[in-house]
């Protein structure tokens, strides 16, 4: 079986998704009114700095659908 085609990017983007909610609940919960908006605010931009990040470095990467199945027809079919 060929592996699946995920990166360790897409991985890690997945991670930041599922957590991001609950980690801005609890920055709403710890903070006071005063350092809310600004933690917020930072809290926000950097999710964002990191999300755009992680989608680049995945985009870069190279990957081959079905690779074994095009060696296998290749080697098969050498003359096409």
């Amino acid at each position: 079986m060929t592996e699946m085609a995920i990166s360790g990017y897409l991985g890690w983007f997945f991670l930041l998704l599922i957590s991001y909610p609950f980690a801005l609940v609890v920055i709403n919960i710890v903070y006071y009114e005063p350092v809310r908006k600004k933690a917020t605010f930072w809290f926000n931009i950097i999710c964002l700095l990191l999300a755009a990040f992680l989608l680049v470095m995945h985009m870069n990467i190279e990957i081959i659908y079905g690779k074994e199945l095009l060696d296998a027809w290749y080697s098969a079919n050498p003359d096409e």
